[in-house]
C-alpha cells in the first residue's frame, strides 16, 4: 500500500512525496492515469509495464503520466521499495496543455536518468525543503515541456553534482536579479570557482540552455513585465541590458510573437 504525503500545492502544480511503508503489504497494481504527472525517482526500483511496452525503473529516472494512459507497476523481492517525488500538473486543462497531443505521440512513459534531470530533481528538493513556490513552478514548467525528451546517461559524478548543481543555481540566480548587467560567462565562472569552459558546459547539461541563452531569457521576461507596466520601448530596451534597439526588437519578437511595439496587444 502506497503512502502519500503533501507537501506544496498551488492552483496550477503540486507536489508530494510517494513512498511504500514497509509495514504495508504490497501487492502490484494496475491504474488508468487522469491527470500529467511526473515522478521523480529518488530511491529504489520497481517495474512498469504500459503500452506494450516495459521497464525496471531506478533511482534518477522520471516515470511520466498522461490522461488516459493504463500502466501496470510492480516488483522483484518482499515488495516496493521505492521513493519518489512527484508533481502533478493540476491546471493543465485549464491551460490548455498539449493540444497537439505530442505526449500521446511520443508514448514516452520513463525518461532514463540524466544531469538534467538530476538538476530539476535537486532543484525540486530544494523548492519544497526552503518554501520557495516560484522554483517548484519553474521545476513543473521544464519537465512539462510539449514534448518529453530522453536524456543523455549522466556525466557528473554523484560526489561532484551537488558541488555543481549548487554553484549552477547561484549562476541563475545571479542573472536573474542582475540582468542588466554586462555579465559575461567568464565572470561567472570565476565567481563558481571554474574555467570558463567547464562551466559553460556544467551550465548548459544542468539547464539545458548555454548562460547566455539564460541571460538572454530573463531580460526578455523583465522586458514583457516592464512593457506591461507602461514603459517604453526604448526605456525597456536599456533598462534590461540591451544596448541596441533593432536586436533588442528582434529577439523580443522571436520570444514573444510580436514586436515590443505592440506589446501586450
Amino acid at each position: 500500500m502506497a503512502r502519500i504525503v503533501p507537501l506544496w500545492r498551488s492552483d496550477a502544480i503540486s507536489v508530494h512525496r510517494f513512498d511504500h511503508p514497509v509495514e504495508h503489504e504490497d501487492q502490484a497494481y494496475e491504474e488508468v492515469s487522469t491527470a500529467y504527472v511526473a515522478s521523480f525517482v529518488e530511491s529504489g526500483t520497481f517495474d512498469l509495464a504500459a503500452g506494450g511496452d516495459a521497464w525496471c525503473v531506478r533511482a534518477g529516472d522520471v516515470m511520466l503520466q498522461r490522461p488516459d494512459l493504463r500502466f501496470r507497476a510492480s516488483f522483484e523481492g518482499p515488495g516496493f521499495n521505492d521513493t519518489c517525488l512527484t508533481i502533478v500538473y493540476l491546471a493543465a486543462n485549464e491551460d490548455g496543455f498539449d493540444p497537439a497531443r505530442s505526449w500521446d505521440r511520443a508514448n514516452r512513459t520513463v525518461l532514463r536518468a540524466g544531469d538534467r534531470l538530476r538538476y530539476l530533481q535537486w532543484l525540486l528538493a530544494r523548492a519544497v525543503a526552503t518554501g520557495t513556490p516560484m522554483l517548484a513552478e519553474h521545476c513543473a514548467t521544464e519537465i512539462f515541456a510539449a514534448l518529453p525528451e530522453d536524456q543523455p546517461d549522466p556525466a557528473l559524478s554523484g560526489r561532484k553534482f551537488h558541488w555543481y548543481a549548487e554553484r549552477v543555481r547561484h549562476a541563475c540566480e545571479r542573472m536573474d536579479a542582475d540582468y542588466p548587467s554586462a555579465l559575461t560567462a567568464s565572470e561567472l565562472a570565476r565567481d563558481a570557482g571554474m574555467s570558463m569552459f567547464h562551466f559553460s558546459r556544467v551550465f548548459a547539461a544542468l539547464t539545458g540552455a548555454p548562460p547566455h541563452r539564460y541571460l538572454l531569457k530573463a531580460r526578455l521576461s523583465a522586458a514583457a513585465r516592464m512593457l506591461k507596466d507602461g514603459r517604453s520601448v526604448t526605456e525597456t530596451c536599456y533598462a534590461t541590458g540591451f544596448n541596441n534597439l533593432s536586436h533588442f526588437t528582434r529577439s523580443f519578437a522571436r520570444a514573444h510573437g510580436r514586436p515590443p511595439s505592440r506589446f501586450p496587444a
